[in-house]
C-alpha cells in the first residue's frame, strides 16, 4: 500500500543547539531536554529529527515493550541514554524535561497535551490533534493559559513550495479561486487489512493502557495494528482515529486552509461509504466531502480501488483561479494558466524535506516563546475540518459550523463532536 510519508524526501537536518529558556535555568552549554511519548514508525521518524538537532533525549516511552527497546537503541547509537518508561506520566512528572513529543494513536492526543501543558513543557504532538472536537478546544485552550508552544505534525507547512504556493493564492497570482479540490488515492488488494478474531494481546503489550481514553474494548490485531511493516491500521476505527481524511486529508486541507488565512467551512456535505474491501475496518473506504468556505467551495475525495492511469501524484491539491490552475504536492507545485491570462506558467520543486524544518522551527519557537508553524490552533482547525467531514458522513446531515461559538449547529450530530473518556482520562484544563 502507498503510504503518503516523507522516506521520499532528501534528509536534511542541521544541529540546532542554543540557550533556551523555557522554566528552567541551565548553563550555556546545555541543550534542550525531550522525552517522547509513543515510539512506534511516526514516534521513531520524530526521535530521529530530534536527535539530528542535538536534542537531549531523556526518556522514551511506549506501552508496547519491542517499540520501547528499538527507541532506547536509536537513542544510544548517538552516545545518549534515555529512560525507558510504561507509563507516559513518569516524564510529565520530570522536571529536567523541558519538552515532550506525542506520537501516539490519535484518541490519546487531547489528554497528553493538555497535561503536558500543565506540567509546563512544550509539546511537539502528531496530527490530527484530535478525534473530537470538542477535545481539541481544550488543547488550545491549554496551550493558551500555560503559555506553552505547542507545535502540530502537519509538517507540509514549513516547506518552502508549500509556502510559496499559499503567497500565490493569497496575492491573487491565480485571480478569484472559486475551487479547490484535495485527494489521495489508492489501489489495494481487497481482502485489505483481513478480519482477525479477537484475542490476547502480544506480549510486551499493555492493551488497556493503549485503550486509555477510548472505550473499552478485547484486544484484536487490527486495532491495534501498530506493527514494523503494517500502516498502523488503528486509523480505520472510529474509538481511535478517523480514516484517510483525518490521517492524509488533514495535511492537504491543511494548506488549503493556509492559502486562505486559516478559514474554516461554513458548510460540509459527504456521502461514501464501505465499497471496496472486505476487511473488518469501519472508515470508509470511498469518501467524496464538499465544503462550503466563505467565497469559495473546497472538496475531499479518497478511494482505495483506483489510482487512476493519468495522474502522475496519488495525493494533492489543485486550487482553480481565473487566471490559472495551481497544483501542488509533496514534490512540487505547479502553475497552467488559462487561455489568454497573462499569467505565466511556472513551477518550483521541493528543495528540503520539511520535517527536518519543522523540528527546527519548533525549536526556535521553544526559544522565542512565538507560535510556531503548526500553531496547535491551525492544526485544530484543519483537524476540526477533516471531522466535520466524518461528521456529515456518519450523521447523514448537512452540517454547519458556527465561527463564533465554535460548536456544530446541528444538535443531531452532537454525539460525533463530542466524546466521553474512560476514567481517569478526562480531558480537563
Amino acid at each position: 500500500m502507498w503510504k503518503p510519508g516523507r522516506r521520499d524526501f532528501l534528509k536534511t537536518g542541521a544541529a540546532f543547539t542554543t540557550l533556551i529558556f523555557t522554566g528552567r535555568l541551565r548553563g550555556a552549554n546545555d541543550r534542550l531536554t525531550a522525552g517522547f511519548i509513543g515510539v512506534g514508525v511516526m514516534g521513531s521518524e520524530n526521535l530521529g529529527v530530534a536527535l539530528e538537532h542535538d536534542v537531549e533525549v531523556k526518556a522514551v516511552c511506549d506501552v508496547y515493550q519491542l517499540h520501547l527497546e528499538k527507541a532506547g537503541a536509536l537513542v544510544a547509537r548517538t552516545g545518549q541514554k534515555a529512560k525507558e518508561v510504561r507509563d507516559f506520566r513518569e516524564i510529565l512528572a520530570d522536571k529536567s524535561i523541558d519538552l515532550v513529543c506525542i506520537s501516539t494513536p490519535d484518541h490519546w492526543h487531547p489528554y497528553m497535551t493538555v497535561e503536558a501543558c500543565k506540567a509546563g513543557k512544550d509539546v511537539y504532538v502528531e496530527k490530527p490533534v484530535c478525534v473530537a472536537i470538542d477535545d481539541g478546544l481544550k488543547m488550545v485552550e491549554a496551550a493558551r493559559k500555560y503559555n506553552r508552544v505547542v507545535q502540530a505534525g502537519t509538517w507540509q507547512r514549513s516547506g518552502e513550495h508549500f509556502q510559496k504556493a499559499c503567497e500565490m493564492v493569497r496575492s491573487g497570482e491565480t485571480g478569484k479561486v472559486a475551487f479547490t479540490r484535495t485527494w489521495i488515492y489508492s489501489n489495494e488488494p481487497q481482502e485489505g487489512i483481513g478480519n482477525p478474531p479477537d484475542g490476547a494481546p502480544p506480549a510486551g503489550l499493555d492493551w488497556e493502557m493503549w485503550l486509555g481514553p477510548s472505550p473499552e474494548r478485547p484486544f484484536n490485531p487490527n486495532r491495534f495494528g501498530v506493527y514494523p511493516k503494517a500502516y498502523s491500521y488503528f486509523r480505520w476505527f472510529w474509538d481511535y482515529a478517523g480514516g484517510h481524511i483525518t490521517d492524509s486529508g488533514v495535511h492537504m486541507l491543511d494548506i488549503l486552509q493556509m492559502a486562505f488565512d486559516e478559514a474554516m467551512p461554513k458548510a460540509v456535505t459527504a456521502i461514501g461509504g464501505k465499497l471496496w474491501f472486505k476487511d473488518d475496518r469501519e472508515t470508509p473506504d470511498t469518501l467524496q466531502v464538499t465544503y462550503e468556505y466563505p467565497g469559495f467551495v473546497g472538496s475531499w475525495e479518497h478511494r482505495c480501488n483506483n489510482t487512476d492511469a493519468t495522474t502522475s501524484r496519488l495525493m494533492g491539491l489543485t486550487f482553480y483561479g481565473s487566471r490559472g490552475t495551481l497544483y501542488v504536492d509533496r514534490a512540487l507545485y505547479r502553475v497552467t494558466p488559462e487561455k489568454g491570462s497573462d499569467l505565466p506558467a511556472s513551477q518550483m520543486m521541493r528543495v528540503a524535506d520539511p520535517h527536518p524544518l519543522h523540528w527546527t522551527n519548533f525549536l526556535q519557537c521553544v526559544k522565542t516563546r512565538q507560535r510556531p508553524n503548526s500553531d496547535i490552533e491551525k492544526c485544530f482547525r484543519s483537524s476540526a475540518t477533516c471531522l466535520l467531514g466524518n461528521i456529515a458522513y456518519r450523521s447523514n446531515l448537512r452540517i454547519e459550523w458556527d465561527e463564533q461559538t465554535k460548536t456544530v449547529l446541528q444538535k443531531d450530530a452532537e454525539k460525533y463532536w463530542r466524546r466521553d473518556s474512560r476514567s481517569p482520562w478526562k480531558v480537563e484544563v
